[in-house]
């Protein structure tokens, strides 16, 4: 009787233990689409079919990357990496506030999934950085390859 309790118990412990484990990866799941979508929205809304899936695309390939966080919600927030993101910057309001139904939203969500999921193909060709083209190539990127422009945004992959 006694260890028909405790094979009880073990059971109830491992169960519990299944149950918060399904939960923290669910949280964590719904976490990388969250901010990966809010980054892509703040740093591509209004760009033409692609930038958005591009911005996703290199927080995919920094995630990837030993250099940086290793999820999207973790590279998204990282601290001046996006300037939609930056404390000063008027977009991280926006991006921090937009309606669940927003359009251009939802359409970062969707991309956000399939990231997350492992089916976003990936139209940067591996970049893990980029800028608007209406500033000059930062000096950090001198050796960095250019491995596409889309919309008003260039892509780089590291030389490393």
């Amino acid at each position: 009787m006694r260890n028909l309790r405790f094979t009880t118990k073990l059971r109830l412990i491992a169960i519990g233990l299944i149950v918060l484990s399904a939960v923290g990866a669910w949280y964590s799941f719904e976490r990388n689409i969250e901010w990966s979508a809010r980054i892509a929205w703040g740093e591509a809304r209004g760009e033409p079919d692609g930038g958005m899936q591009a911005v996703i695309n290199v927080m995919v390939n920094r995630a990837r990357d030993p250099r940086y966080p290793n999820s999207l919600a973790a590279v998204a927030r990282q601290r001046w990496q996006f300037t939609a993101f930056n404390e000063n910057d008027p977009n991280r309001t926006k991006l921090e506030a937009v309606a669940e139904t927003d359009p251009e939203f939802q359409r970062a969500k969707r991309l956000a999934l399939y990231a997350e999921l492992g089916i976003l193909w990936d139209i940067t060709d591996g970049a893990t950085h980029y800028h608007s083209d209406a500033i000059g190539r930062p000096t950090y990127l001198n050796e960095a390859d250019v491995t596409a422009t889309i919309g008003r945004h260039v892509f780089y992959r590291s030389a490393e």
